[in-house]
């Protein structure tokens, strides 16, 4: 086995498959992949199980549950994933000493129409977001060497994966002259690919601590999907509603767009405009499609 070895927990995942990717273009890491079949993070003795035996000297940590809606009703579930399966994840990632990468998420803020910086105090609205913070919390009081990372509006993998927000809203549009999209809702639409090699970067240094990591630029959903929609080469109308259009069980923020503060202070390099990480990622999707 060669170099560093690298542990992906929740590994059948758009960013987990992206990440590992990546780190195959590379020549110095070894590579063990687990999916929820494979590892159950709510299970104590297993995590300390597979770390035991494994030993990675990273462990970059994806497993969680992220249908926002469906965590607004299983709050129990949700936080023995999200919360407690993630401090598994952390205490005995300590244990062995190595780096832990937690994937937590951009949507702990609120409807303040403003990019949030890491510094900003959280605004926990749903389910989703108390679990996904409980998760920070843990990998800080039981972990040394940490870096959590708050991603944008994720998109990337492959056409198979059920949250391809990308590829949904192609198909979307085959099947629907018109579309709805709100105008009312804020982001930063994030490319896996981009964020996975900025991961990568950052996690073979010591720059421990909390980062925002997005591409460049900010939209809202109407503006997303009408790009998205757009490089495809479709004309459907697409119509900008707002949010309330759209049943949702969780009080999902209005506003989740980040400043990559930290990133810039401790000098790495920001990732590129959004809208060119979307040309970018359907230039390789349209590869898959017939």
């Amino acid at each position: 086995m060669n170099g560093k070895k690298v542990l992906i927990t929740g590994a059948d995942g758009m960013l987990a498959t992206d990440f590992a990717d990546v780190l195959n273009e590379k020549s110095d890491y070894t590579i063990v992949r687990l999916n929820r079949q494979k590892l159950d993070i709510r299970d104590r003795n297993a995590v300390s199980d597979v770390m035991n035996q494994i030993r990675p000297d990273y462990v970059l940590h994806t497993a969680a549950l992220s249908d926002v809606d469906y965590c607004e009703e299983n709050r129990a579930h949700a936080f023995r994933v999200n919360g407690h399966g993630t401090e598994n994840i952390a205490y005995y990632t300590q244990k062995i000493k190595a780096k832990l990468i937690y994937i937590s998420t951009c949507a702990l803020f609120g409807d303040e129409i403003k990019e949030y910086t890491e510094c900003d105090p959280v605004v926990l609205k749903t389910v989703y977001a108390r679990s996904k913070y409980l998760g920070e919390e843990k990998t800080k009081e039981w972990c040394d060497r940490y870096f959590i990372v708050r991603p944008g509006w994720l998109f990337g993998g492959n056409k198979n994966h059920k949250r391809n927000f990308v590829y949904q809203r192609y198909r979307e549009a085959l099947n629907h002259p018109e579309i709805h999209s709100a105008s009312d809702q804020y982001g930063c639409p994030t490319y896996t690919r981009h964020l996975s090699h900025k991961i990568i970067e950052l996690m073979e240094t010591n720059h421990y601590g909390v980062y925002h990591i997005s591409n460049g630029g900010s939209a809202t959903r109407y503006e997303y999907v009408k790009k998205i929609v757009r490089t495809f080469g479709l004309n459907n109308k697409i119509h900008p509603v707002d949010s309330g259009f759209f049943k949702r069980k969780a009080p999902a923020p209005r506003c989740v767009m980040i400043k990559n503060a930290n990133l810039s202070i401790k000098g790495f390099g920001l990732l590129p405009d959004w809208n060119t990480a979307v040309e970018e990622y359907i230039d390789r999707l349209k590869r898959e499609l017939p």
